[in-house]
């Protein structure tokens, strides 16, 4: 259970300086919007924006983080695959259920370099350093 809260506690202080940054969204605002649609078709995206599908293991991967985003989700979101949609340097990671996307995010850089390290099936095991720098004294 510590665990569970720890993890919930971790994922929202690391992702909400972007959600709150979020409010110039550029070409995806209209689908972020809280007065957005909650579903909105795939075909929608690919007219402003370069989509492209995930892995199965990606896709956990996004289903995992929209869940653990504020508000925190009870329930499992709608989707048997996920995407992304691709806009300049934005990018929006959307859950994927019957051609509609009714969950979706915008994905700051270091989770879409997580997202890459997940598609490469890279792992990492207990006790080996994310990154080391030598202790400033």
């Amino acid at each position: 259970m510590r665990a569970g809260l720890f993890g919930t506690a971790l994922s929202a202080a690391l992702l909400a300086p972007f959600c709150a940054q979020a409010q110039d969204r550029g070409v995806f605002d209209k689908w972020l919007d809280q007065k957005a649609p909650v579903c909105v078709p795939v075909s929608d995206l690919k007219a402003v924006s370069r989509v492209t599908d995930l892995t199965p293991a990606q896709f956990q991967f996004v289903r995992a983080l929209y869940v653990s985003l504020p508000p925190v989700s009870r329930t499992l979101p709608p989707g048997d695959r996920a995407i992304t949609a691709t806009a300049g340097e934005d990018v929006m990671l959307g859950l994927v259920d019957n051609d509609q996307t009714c969950a979706r995010f915008l994905a700051p850089d270091f989770i879409q370099a997580m997202l890459v390290q997940v598609g490469e099936g890279q792992i990492t095991h207990i006790g080996t350093p994310v990154s080391w720098r030598p202790p400033s004294y």
